[in-house]
């Protein structure tokens, strides 16, 4: 992982609120892993912060105030504008394969305070569009398109760790993609936000059959169903398949979440009703918290 996004002794220290001679003193004693600059200045990977944090209980209880996790790194933050995703660092660690440095930009954003949706919606999701976007152009190869969802999946699997575990609310739901559809991005998104709300998920993955996830939601009968579609390989024989997959969970009365490319359109989502067709995961978020608070 490049240094740059790593963090210094003086923001470590402002993260678990202790003097930065604390943290000298913690890296000296091997509790805390720290690398060198060429210079000999100390520099800590934010999931290595993180780890400690969480096994600590250090800096972890937001207070009045400024010192707070939120604003302990807030001059960190980039500063929004009119950026293409295309432009974002984000975007160029992924595009180059570099899994670690990926890692850093979002388990930072997550140490700033943001939460996950918003690390999605924000980062991730524009990020990979524009490797999508990219790759259908012809301006990169499908080498260079799975060289970035590769390390993307790295990236969110060491950010999935470093998460705090919340406790559960001991409701059930399912995520999958339609059949045909072998994008898996959006579902691991789709678990991930929904175990942040305290959730219990079961992720099917993508080119998931309708009736086969019948089967499974009559047999577990989840409180929620999430569905994303990038693409629709059979318009008129998935919307026979949703149709049938809606008649024969019916009686169970779980609401259902459409999401992804395919939904942006307004026929679409006539032809394929659900209780929300979400936009964002902070959509997801809110809707999966409603339901919860119930």
């Amino acid at each position: 992982m490049s240094l740059s996004n790593s963090l210094t002794t003086r923001e470590v220290a402002r993260l678990c609120r202790v003097s930065d001679a604390t943290v000298k003193r913690w890296e000296e004693a091997g509790l805390l892993k720290s690398e060198r600059t060429s210079g000999g200045h100390r520099r800590f990977r934010p999931e290595e912060v993180a780890r400690f944090q969480r096994e600590q209980g250090l800096g972890l209880k937001q207070a009045p105030g400024d010192q707070t996790v939120r604003a302990a790194l807030r001059r960190r933050r980039p500063k929004r504008g009119n950026h293409s995703a295309s432009a974002s660092p984000l975007f160029h660690s992924l595009h180059a394969g570099r899994e670690d440095e990926a890692a850093g930009i979002l388990i930072n954003a997550y140490l700033q305070g943001r939460p996950l949706a918003e690390i999605f919606d924000g980062l991730v999701c524009p990020a990979m569009r524009r490797v999508g976007e990219l790759w259908f152009e012809g301006e990169i190869s499908v080498a260079q398109e799975h060289l970035a969802t590769r390390a993307v999946y790295s990236a969110l699997y060491k950010l999935r760790e470093t998460v705090a575990v919340r406790e559960t609310n001991g409701k059930l739901a399912f995520c999958c993609g339609l059949e045909a559809d072998f994008h898996e991005l959006p579902t691991h998104l789709a678990q991930m936000t929904l175990e942040n709300e305290g959730w219990e998920v079961m992720n099917f993955g993508a080119n998931t059959p309708l009736y086969s996830l019948a089967d499974e939601v009559l047999h577990h009968t989840p409180e929620l169903i999430c569905i994303s579609a990038t693409i629709v390989s059979d318009y008129e024989r998935t919307t026979r398949d949703y149709s049938e997959f809606r008649a024969r969970i019916g009686k169970l009365k779980i609401p259902v979440v459409l999401g992804g490319r395919v939904f942006e359109d307004a026929r679409a989502r006539s032809r394929f009703p659900a209780e929300l067709h979400a936009e964002t995961f902070a959509q997801v978020a809110g809707f999966a918290k409603s339901i919860a608070g119930d």
